[in-house]
């Protein structure tokens, strides 16, 4: 690679005087200073509400833990949420939004299902089967396919039956398709797009789970819109990423092809791939996804060693965190060695965010690092990625941290196995 990967560059500039807090988080590069990535905590007052960045992991750990109420999830997110998803039962005015969010999950975690990761490998290898049919060292749609490849693994592994898992269902394709196309679109053109397959899913379920005890259907069509957008948009995002890095290094390519060549045999288990791990954890410190979360700050707050006078909103900023320079070195280059055999880059596990942590982090972590080792598996062991000359992926904001550069990856075949190894 020529020089580090992209990043965001930061242009405003103190005193911060910001408009709405959602123009600001909708653009960060145009409102926040440079010195968000050096700093713990900056303050700005944004169309009259006091507004504090914070991206000290001690301090942004206490606030999503919440232990004692005082940092509720802000009522500017719930209303953003409501904006674009309508009501919908995970909002932080729902009393039941923990049953809701176990309710979700049901189909992933219910005793003798089917085993995630080979539904998975299904969604995998129907788009490596089509990069492999391309002429040797065609560029591919990374970013297109990623979206096929994440919302084909969330649909078969939670709303099909074994038998319907086995195949691919034109509607999940074609809807992966319109959301490609509306690429730049607003987020309603993206859940207008999916509302048939939500309509679909939410038949699924409750023909699955039924009714609670107080009558009331399980999930509903608002907050099947949120699971499966979620659920999927920003898994491509991350894989389209680390696609390119790995192209970019084939060094990390070649560990990594050979670390899921020689999986055991035994159950799936997300620990026996530290390779995979570290690199999957490096690309989502470089790109989270999720590079903000908002709360209300109702009492002080110490962020290192200094007191924050509570009763203001606070942008918990998990990209300034993970690219902070007083926690990383060379934060914004691609070291995946951080993340084995404890390397001191990594001095405590606050520094590393991209799922949140505490009662609201993700609840879909555990899938969808499932899905990304599976993915990143089943492609390396039949091709190899290089980079497209002239071609290269660059940042945009728009809520969420996306990859743009749809030709930036080639591919051709991968190496073949050693003589008597690999596992399988």
């Amino acid at each position: 690679m020529n020089g580090e990967p992209p990043k965001l560059e930061f242009r405003g500039r103190f005193p911060l005087v910001l408009p709405g807090a959602g123009r600001v988080l909708r653009d960060p590069e145009a409102h926040w200073p440079p010195e968000i990535l050096e700093r713990s905590v900056v303050e700005a007052r944004a169309a009259g509400r006091r507004l504090v960045l914070l991206a000290a992991p001690d301090a942004v750990h206490e606030v999503l833990q919440n232990q004692d109420g005082a940092f509720p999830r802000a009522r500017l997110h719930d209303r953003m949420l409501g904006a674009s998803y309508g009501d919908n039962l995970v909002r932080g005015d729902r009393a039941d939004w923990r049953r809701q969010r176990r309710q979700l999950l049901q189909p992933f975690n219910m005793p003798g299902a089917d085993a995630p990761e080979a539904r998975i490998a299904l969604a995998c290898e129907r788009v490596v089967g089509e990069w492999a049919g391309t002429p040797n060292g065609a560029a591919i749609d990374v970013i297109r396919d990623a979206r096929r490849l994440s919302l084909d693994s969330l649909w078969r592994s939670f709303f099909c039956d074994e038998k319907a898992a086995r195949r691919a269902d034109p509607l999940v394709e074609a809807t992966a398709l319109a959301m490609d196309a509306h690429e730049t679109a607003a987020l309603t053109t993206h859940l207008d797009d999916l509302r048939p397959l939500a309509a679909v899913a939410l038949e699924r379920e409750a023909a699955g789970s039924g009714s609670d005890t107080s009558g009331e259907t399980a999930v509903d069509l608002n907050t099947m819109l949120l699971f499966l957008h979620a659920g999927h948009d920003n898994v491509a995002s991350a894989l389209a990423w680390a696609l390119w890095l790995l192209a970019e290094h084939p060094d990390w390519q070649a560990r990594l092809r050979e670390e899921w060549r020689a999986r055991p045999t035994a159950p799936f288990d997300a620990g026996a791939f530290p390779v995979a791990g570290a690199v999957i954890n490096e690309t989502l410190r470089l790109y989270p996804p999720i590079m903000h979360l908002i709360r209300e700050a109702n009492r002080d707050l110490d962020v290192d060693g200094e007191t924050v006078p509570g009763g203001f909103t606070t942008v918990l900023s998990l990209y300034a965190m993970h690219r902070n320079r007083q926690w990383w070195e060379a934060p914004d280059a691609f070291r995946p060695e951080r993340f084995l055999g404890g390397a001191p880059d990594v001095r405590r596990r606050l520094l590393w965010a991209p799922f949140g942590t505490g009662p609201r982090g993700c609840v879909g972590s555990a899938f969808a690092r499932t899905e990304m080792i599976v993915a990143l598996g089943t492609v390396l062991d039949r091709l190899e990625l290089v980079p497209e000359p002239g071609e290269r992926m660059a940042c945009r904001v728009d809520f969420v941290l996306r990859p743009e550069g749809r030709q930036a990856v080639a591919v051709r075949p991968a190496p073949p196995r050693a003589s008597g190894g690999g596992a399988r």
